[in-house]
């Protein structure tokens, strides 16, 4: 079979699409160097309408594929070099499926070293060895009959030795590996404990609920049961916890035997000796080891794709568009810092105000916000959700005319990694005769403004909405996040005009420094009036125009399609098209008519594609469509203003604002984020959260337990909730830091010290905000 023919046969199998799908993608990705929103959007008849996840999912099983053969050529050519290397064991290498059974093959000839076994054979026992495992005879036969080789003083010697053989024999046996691999995964659990010295970590009663906590690992690497093995795992890191892998010794040992035990042999005390050994000291701490590495992998795995879709969900969450807004990042000591941005973004002016403890300039805070308010005409205010976030909202809402008489809204944002943006080197390039608060603040307001084109500018694992972000493979979790922030950025596509450099970077072929060269040329010469412009740009070869150009809109340009997602390939097609009808570019992204004329034409989809045809027709009946929707603010209740007015059995509208996979975190208006554990979504069963709620949602939810010494709140969608069931006592739906639906939501000392706004538990503590 030809490696080409291996990879597809791999990534369809992996994948789990056709062959035919696997190879034109491969084709586009590896030979073509097309970028995946590039074939997603403009290659659909080439991949047979393939997604973005699809064509991931293929580049992603490309990668595994080449790691394997990578991995089997090195082992080949390494066993070759040892001249051990015979055609049984080449084809052995040949057939092998995964990166696991290529180790078991290679593992005796592993070792840098000299192992006992090899000793052994060196001095000339492996004869005695083999005749053990196959003789009839009995050891003393075996003894009185033996020739010792030259330098091993007697038989007890040689015998010793030889069972350093046999057991290398047991341990590196490769059918047998396999066959308790599969049979571990079916049923051996894992077993988390306390350590002897775990009482003396700081916070180890985070711990609590895994310091003698058992689960079968095959339920482990489930989806949404891992977030329980990634937090034992933070426990073990922590020298909290211990992880074991238990399994039946016995049926162990029984699975050996069959491989090494016949009922005719003679010495079955030795070679069940030497099963022993090999077992405990050899296989079961190599399957141990190997299953927590794949349970660790699989974790991170469903870890990311959490992070992933929350993080999607939040870059293409309803934007406010061209509006002038007022954005105040509160603050009690240093006061409120304020900006007023204009519809472009541009900083109009800033200031500080102090209405809050201990200056309490309510009078003075009130005069100047409002002259700002009239005098820049503020469409809305922008509140971070930092500390005294609520009670700058109220204050706004109390004391501020404008406000209170609903010509400006006011509302919260999350201003989760706006800290971090305002320290960065894009926002003192941006800014740089401005203060990091100053820089914050209008980090908040744009946010508001177009959450996509600000929330690029920050490292997407400081935005909040992660599960583990800082326990998952650090490199894993930053490529699967570039992926989306890429996605989502070409989803939407840009204003070539007015798009930031960190913006433009995520289009698909362009990257950071040919961004920045873009932003300059734009600096340098004014807006670009055509597509093809591009192409002047230094180092915008044509293969990149390719890739980028149907993501990039000029409004108001030389040509019409310019300001669509139809890629410049089709615009020939498009322009013969328009000049037979007798009609102008303009009047074919105007005129419905038109349109519809055209979405008739059978002979013009034949010429451009069926799938292709169909976003042609769409990009021209909605040229300036934003794929997002716009902003619509949640009214919270009047009533509710802290965490004391909260009663059980009421119902309150929320904001999700983050989703795990044992559940969401909801906003219900106070400080205190509330959690809907999985068995509350819904009054049907849920699987996943994910397949129900979304970040920035808008959800009803009823209170159905509250922890006033801890501050915790359990929230229920169910119309059939119990309510008032003692938190810890396991109520209806209820949940521990476990994930077990069958369990109760909060033990007494489960959580951390620190407070965790959006998250309730200690061995969760995975989303710290600003506070």
């Amino acid at each position: 079979m030809s490696f080409e023919k291996k990879v597809i046969d791999y990534c369809e199998k992996i994948a789990s699409i056709a062959a035919f799908q696997v190879e034109k993608v491969l084709d586009l990705i590896v030979k073509q160097q097309c970028t995946v929103p590039f074939i997603a959007r403009y290659r659909k008849e080439v991949t047979g309408n393939l997604d973005e996840v699809q064509i991931r999912n293929i580049h992603s099983a490309y990668e595994e594929c080449l790691e394997i053969e990578k991995r089997r050529l090195y082992i080949t050519e390494a066993i070759r070099k040892m001249e051990a290397l015979t055609p049984e064991l080449e084809k052995d290498i040949r057939s092998a499926q995964t990166l696991e059974q290529l180790e078991d093959i290679y593992a005796p000839y592993k070792s840098k070293k000299k192992t006992k076994a090899m000793i052994a054979r060196e001095a000339g026992v492996l004869p005695l060895a083999e005749e053990i495992l196959a003789s009839k005879k009995s050891l003393s036969e075996l003894a009185k009959e033996w020739q010792l080789p030259e330098g091993i003083p007697d038989f007890v010697s040689a015998l010793a030795m030889a069972k350093d053989i046999i057991i290398e024999k047991v341990a590196h046996h490769v059918e047998l590996k396999e066959e308790l691999r599969q049979d571990y995964w079916e049923k051996a659990i894992l077993h988390s404990t306390m350590r002897t010295k775990g009482a003396e970590v700081d916070d180890y009663l985070n711990f609590k609920d895994f310091f003698d906590f058992k689960e079968a690992i095959k339920n482990l690497k489930i989806d949404k049961n891992s977030h329980r093995f990634l937090a034992m795992k933070r426990g073990m890191t922590q020298k909290v916890l211990k992880l074991e892998v238990e399994y039946d010794e016995e049926l162990a040992k029984a699975i050996v035997q069959r491989y090494f035990l016949t009922n005719t042999l003679g010495c079955i005390e030795v070679i069940k000796e030497c099963i022993a050994y090999a077992y405990k000291d050899y296989i079961h701490p190599s399957l141990d080891l190997e299953i927590k590495t794949e349970l660790k992998k699989s974790a991170d795995e469903a870890a990311i794709s959490v992070f992933g879709i929350n993080l999607k969900n939040l870059l293409l969450a309803p934007y406010l568009g061209s509006k002038r807004v007022m954005a105040i990042d509160p603050g009690v000591r240093t006061g409120c810092k304020v900006v007023v941005i204009d519809e472009s973004g541009k900083l109009l002016v800033d200031f500080v105000v102090y209405p809050h403890e201990p200056h309490m300039a309510v009078k003075e805070s009130k005069l100047v916000l409002e002259n700002a308010i009239t005098e820049l005409k503020v469409e809305y205010i922008a509140i971070g959700n930092g500390t005294y976030g609520r009670e700058t909202l109220y204050f706004c809402e109390e004391h501020l005319v404008p406000v209170k008489e609903k010509r400006v809204k006011a509302t919260m944002i999350s201003e989760s990694g706006a800290s971090i943006y305002s320290a960065s080197d894009i926002a003192r390039k941006e800014f740089p005769d401005k203060d990091t608060t100053v820089r914050g603040s209008i980090s908040i307001a744009r946010r508001f403004q177009d959450p996509l084109a600000e929330l690029v500018k920050i490292d997407p694992k400081s935005i909040g909405v992660g599960q583990y972000q800082h326990d998952v493979n650090e490199s894993k979790l930053k490529r699967s996040l570039t992926d989306v922030v890429e996605s989502c950025v070409n989803y939407v596509g840009v204003d070539l005009n007015t798009a930031s450099a960190p913006l433009l970077s995520y289009i698909s072929g362009i990257g950071p420094k040919l961004a920045e060269s873009v932003v300059s040329y734009r600096q340098e010469k004014g807006r670009f009036k055509s597509r093809e412009e591009l192409l002047t740009v230094s180092r915008f070869t044509q293969k990149i125009y390719e890739q980028a150009a149907g993501f990039m809109r000029i409004y108001e340009g030389k040509n019409p399609l310019d300001a669509t997602f139809i890629h410049p390939e089709k615009y020939a097609i498009l322009e013969g098209w328009s000049q037979k009808k007798g009609i102008s570019l303009s009047e074919l992204v105007s005129d419905p008519q038109i349109q519809v004329n055209l979405e008739r034409d059978k002979e013009l989809e034949s010429a451009i594609g069926p799938f292709t045809f169909k976003d042609v027709v769409h990009s021209l009946k909605a040229p300036r469509q934003d794929p997002r929707k716009e902003f619509k603010s949640v009214e919270f209740s009047k009533m509710l203003r802290s965490f004391g007015d909260l009663k059980e059995g009421e119902w309150y509208v929320g904001v999700v604002n983050n989703i795990t996979q044992f559940g969401a975190f909801v906003d219900i208006g106070i400080k205190e984020s509330g959690l809907l554990h999985v068995s509350e979504i819904a009054n049907e069963f849920v699987e996943n959260p994910l397949s129900k709620l979304q970040v920035g949602q808008e959800v009803k939810v009823r209170v159905i337990a509250i922890d006033k010494e801890r501050k915790r709140i359990s929230l229920s969608c169910r119309s059939n909730s119990v309510v008032g069931a003692t938190i810890g006592s396991g109520g209806n739906g209820s949940s521990s830091a476990r994930g077990d639906s069958k369990k109760r939501p909060f033990s007494k000392d489960n959580f951390a010290k620190q407070e965790i706004k959006n998250n309730p538990f200690g061995a969760l503590k995975n989303i710290q905000l600003k506070k």
